[in-house]
């Protein structure tokens, strides 16, 4: 309207813009690259208004990827886009993305502007997804390709960037000479790496331009590219490994079984699966086209490398099409966790027949016969039995089958019963450590030869059995306390100074030492080494009611208030202020996200002084393919009072990075308010000299708090 206000006769303005529209319409020649007779027919239907004919006139203009630039027109293609776009709102999109492709390519008489190709390309992002998506090679995002421009045309550019923006120029099918060219390069570049491969994909759109007849028009070439398995196969076999990745999606794909093409599969991706392979993303895909053709064992051992190769490199909601693999694996390692769900596996799943644990017969204890037991140990513990259960849950195993020996020994009446028992034990092993009560005369002799006493043994073997038994309930915890403080043979009898003196009262250090640390692991089993603020505050409600577990564990859970994971205290004092500042963090649920709220204590007076959010973002070490954790980012952020409490801001933040190579904090980023007050002198206790070693998410989000209190407290209090 403020243009409008501005000419004299706005009827005068529009009849210019519609009387040039319809010169342009009317004159000019017709492009190269269809015939005049379609030409006249869109420029017929253009004059009357239609906007789709000169969306067609201007893509005649314009060309496909694969017109020559001799035949390309791009100042007219401009204006009729441009046309097109002034008729019609519909046509904005489909013109935006021709002329992102104009700008990006140029020509003699349009010149390359990366700037407008960005512009319009943003228009087309806006409104649709410009990802290509596959199953057989790395994924393309169409706004990357600036930066991919960027690396590939500097002095010193790389074979990778080079080939990448090759691939984006053919596979988003903007220039087919540029995206040839672009390959070319990489292959002069890094030849060894990289020729094969570009002589691969040169071939395959070859193949493309050259049967173009046989393509459904609309459909991108790449989605198409099944027509071209007979050139995958050629290059493949002349050493292409990008090749060997489409054939092989292409052969498991159209097997009528996949477990048909399982060793040509194998042979194809040999060089994929590895784990120094340097794409994560062709290796997860090879990886998961390995286990669709896979039975058994190998199924599951792939599907555990696809699982995890995914979880350590990739979110979970990339690659949809892998969520059945990936969630079959989930089912299956639920159940392996424990015997019980790996005894449902052997009844259900033909995978395990090998493994000879039948539920039934486990939950009697065998009837007392203790071979069984040993064989399901020995058929856990196979090589290839390892790598299928794993190594975490068959150490699992074997501490659950050691808890099974007295149950079954109890039940051994017979003499066959109790023969076999004893010639089982003093053949296995494993079974060995628990011979006693079984074979004491054999172990009486080991005692005597190496001079050690009854209560060494014992004690030492219940220490042993402690630390290698997992509690997993209460009840459990319970019934082991209870044999402990039973036994009256941990430590040695007392010995009389003399025949008439009266017998010492006899002390039990081992048995005490032994009980106090089986109070603490059963909690530490059950609730781990960090529960939930939730789980702490049920821990102190519940705990002092278990007369069994005291006082250890009372101790043990009114500590995890103070010095655990998910709930810790401190104080700072600012000497200059002679004021002590109490802080307490909550963890919210099991995120990394905290409630601090900070107390002042002076002259013997609490206030409150604070109370925000803390978050923690980890800092990943670079090249890390275990996702091994450098350090944090720990962000306090602003709060102002209230009359109903303290308000949070969402954008003023006191933000510290953490990072033990570092050794000291400093720089600390301030937004807003926060900015404001703070206290940067040098004395004794400033935080620049505060030693961060330490590299747990705890230390480092203390020493922030620390570092804050100091540089903020000026800050601090209801004001």
């Amino acid at each position: 309207m403020t243009i409008l206000k501005k000419i004299k006769n706005p009827f005068l303005f529009f009849f210019s813009v519609y009387f040039l529209s319809f010169l342009m319409i009317s004159c000019g020649s017709a492009p190269q690259t269809i015939s005049k007779d379609s030409y006249k027919v869109y420029k017929k239907q253009a004059k009357s208004g239609n906007s789709t004919a000169m969306l067609k006139i201007a893509n005649a203009f314009k060309g496909d990827m694969f017109t020559s630039n001799e035949l390309r027109d791009y100042e007219n293609a401009i204006k009729w886009y441009s046309q097109a776009m002034a008729a019609s709102s519909t046509q904005k999109i489909p013109a935006a993305r021709e002329l992102f492709e104009i700008y990006m390519t140029g020509s003699k008489d349009v010149p390359r502007n990366i700037d407008a190709a960005k512009k319009w390309l943003q228009i087309v992002a806006d409104s649709m997804d410009l990802h290509i998506y596959y199953q057989d090679n790395t994924d393309l995002y169409l706004m990357d390709i600036f930066d991919v421009y960027k690396k590939a045309t500097k002095a010193e550019a790389s074979a990778e960037s080079q080939f990448l923006l090759g691939r984006y120029f053919l596979e988003f099918e903007i220039d087919y000479n540029t995206g040839v060219r672009f390959l070319d390069k990489a292959a002069n570049t890094d030849s060894a790496r990289y020729s094969q491969d570009v002589n691969y994909i040169k071939s395959k759109w070859q193949f493309f331009r050259n049967r173009r007849s046989d393509f459904t028009n609309n459909v991108a070439f790449e989605a198409q590219k099944d027509k071209a398995h007979q050139v995958m196969k050629r290059l493949s076999n002349e050493g292409s490994e990008l090749a060997k990745l489409e054939y092989t999606n292409y052969i498991v794909h159209n097997a009528k079984n996949p477990q048909d093409v399982k060793e040509e599969t194998e042979k194809l991706l040999r060089n994929f699966v590895i784990p120094k392979f340097a794409n994560k993303e062709q290796q997860l895909k090879a990886t998961y086209l390995v286990a669709l053709t896979q039975e058994g064992k190998d199924h599951i051992i792939e599907l555990r490398k696809l699982y995890t190769l995914k979880s350590q490199n990739f979110s979970m909601e990339q690659f949809p099409y892998m969520d059945n693999a990936i969630n079959e694996y989930k089912e299956i390692a639920n159940q392996l966790e424990t015997l019980t769900g790996l005894g449902k596996l052997t009844a259900e799943h033909s995978t395990f027949s090998d493994i000879p644990l039948e539920l039934p017969n486990y939950y009697q204890h065998y009837n007392g016969d203790i071979r069984p037991l040993v064989a399901l140990k020995n058929a856990i513990t196979t090589d290839e039995n390892i790598e299928l259960l794993t190594s975490e849950n068959v150490e699992k195993y074997k501490q659950t089958l050691l808890e099974q020996v007295d149950d079954i020994f109890a039940k051994a009446n017979t003499p066959s019963e109790l023969y076999s028992f004893k010639n089982a034990l003093k053949k296995d092993t494993f079974f060995k450590p628990l011979a006693k009560p079984y074979l004491d005369s054999l172990i009486q002799q080991q005692i005597n030869k190496k001079g050690l006493i009854q209560e060494d043994l014992v004690y030492e073997y219940e220490k042993e059995r402690l630390e290698n038994t997992t509690f997993y309930n209460l009840g459990e915890g319970r019934k082991f306390v209870e044999s402990i403080s039973k036994r009256n043979d941990l430590d040695p009898e007392p010995v009389a100074k003399s025949r008439w003196a009266r017998k010492p009262t006899k002390q039990e250090p081992r048995k005490n030492a032994l009980l106090k640390r089986a109070k603490i692991k059963v909690l530490e089993d059950i609730y781990g080494s960090s529960p939930t603020i939730k789980q702490i505050e049920e821990l102190n409600k519940t705990i002092p009611r278990y007369s069994w577990l005291a006082p250890q564990g009372r101790e043990w859970a009114v500590g995890l208030k103070g010095n655990s994971d998910s709930w810790f205290t401190g104080i700072v004092e600012v000497n200059k202020t002679r004021t002590q500042y109490f802080y307490e963090v909550k963890r919210f649920g099991d995120s990394d996200r905290f409630l601090m709220e900070i107390k002042s204590i002076k002259n013997n007076k609490s206030n409150n002084a604070y109370s925000t959010n803390i978050e923690v973002e980890k800092i990943l070490k670079k090249g890390s393919e275990s996702g091994d954790v450098e350090g944090y980012n720990v962000t306090i952020f602003g709060a102002k009072y209230q009359t109903y409490g303290w308000k949070q801001s969402k954008t003023d933040f006191f933000r510290v990075v953490c990072k033990p190579s570092d050794g000291k904090l400093e720089n600390a980023i301030c937004t807003g308010y926060m900015a404001i007050n703070r206290d940067k002198s040098h004395s004794d206790d400033f935080v620049r000299k505060h030693n961060i070693s330490s590299n747990s998410q705890k230390d480092s989000i203390r020493a922030v708090v620390r570092y804050f209190i100091l540089e903020m407290h000026k800050n601090l209090g209801i004001r």
